[in-house]
């Protein structure tokens, strides 16, 4: 990840890393309304559910904060083809991001959100400004959407301040990129108003069982390596917080994205298997 040259200022309501527990609340504020974390741990994305439908799987008073799947303003289709190949060391996930479309999504969900205990980031997939500004319109009545993560896809800097400048309004916006996108495209969506952002996971390739290209999200271990790359290289582009997350499988991995200057760690594919091994008790490592 190329980092943008940017003067090192402390950024603005971010303790000073190594001051600070990684346990310790943030607070991301648009002045309007707040969204508060008691902790540092948020899930990815599509890991569990639209309303924390995979909560066997994790206790979610655990989480900073839950995160919706992702949605689209329109209803989308499960990918067609292998939705899940694996490789050494990981995993890569085409799933279409299939979703019944934001509206239907807040009429079955929102009471279901109010009722969690820890605040909802609902995820948004986003293609156009006019577009994002009609979902954050909706979802700015709905109390208990705390907050928003900002599904921007391999844009460049200008699209991204662009899309991120239509969702700014009452709520805090996280605004996310892939793994490996330039500095230059995290600092573009900072300045256009994001209250954070955060790095989802990078983009592959695999040959799928008929011979063919499956390209999609890829997860594991191997990807952890990255993560912890990135996250130094960000420190010297943005002046707001940075969620990061990436191959974490165990509480050391955790504490060294927090500790190379994260402010959050993101959890995916060990919810599904381990998510004890990082989301132990408060001062209980992980081998």
């Amino acid at each position: 990840m190329k980092a943008a040259s940017v003067p090192a200022e402390p950024r603005p309501n971010v303790p000073a890393h190594g001051t600070e527990a990684p346990y310790a609340s943030l607070e991301l504020s648009t002045g309007k309304r707040d969204l508060v974390l008691s902790s540092r741990w948020v899930n990815a994305a599509g890991f569990l559910g639209l309303a924390g439908e995979a909560r066997e799987l994790v206790d979610l008073a655990q989480l900073g904060a839950f995160v919706t799947s992702p949605l689209s303003l329109q209803p989308r289709s499960p990918a067609r083809g292998p939705r899940l190949l694996h490789f050494p060391g990981g995993f890569l996930l085409h799933t279409g991001h299939p979703n019944p479309g934001l509206g239907a999504a807040v009429r079955r969900h929102a009471a279901a959100w109010a009722d969690l205990p820890i605040p909802v980031i609902v995820h948004l997939l986003l293609r156009t400004p006019d577009e994002a500004a009609e979902m954050v319109a909706l979802l700015e009545s709905i109390d208990a959407c705390a907050g928003l993560e900002l599904g921007l896809g391999e844009v460049d800097a200008d699209q991204a301040a662009r899309l991120v400048a239509a969702c700014t309004g009452e709520m805090p916006v996280i605004a996310q990129l892939p793994l490996g996108t330039p500095g230059t495209v995290f600092a573009a969506a900072a300045e256009a108003g994001a209250q954070a952002v955060s790095v989802g996971a990078p983009r592959g390739a695999l040959r799928g069982p008929g011979g063919g290209r499956v390209h999609g999200r890829l997860y594991g271990p191997a990807v952890f390596p990255f993560a912890l790359q990135a996250v130094a290289a960000l420190r010297d582009c943005v002046r707001v917080p940075v969620f990061i997350g990436g191959g974490v499988y165990n509480r050391q991995q955790a504490h060294a994205l927090i500790e190379g200057g994260a402010d959050g760690v993101i959890l995916d594919g060990v919810l599904w298997t381990e998510a004890e091994r990082v989301l132990a008790n408060d001062g209980a490592g992980a081998a």
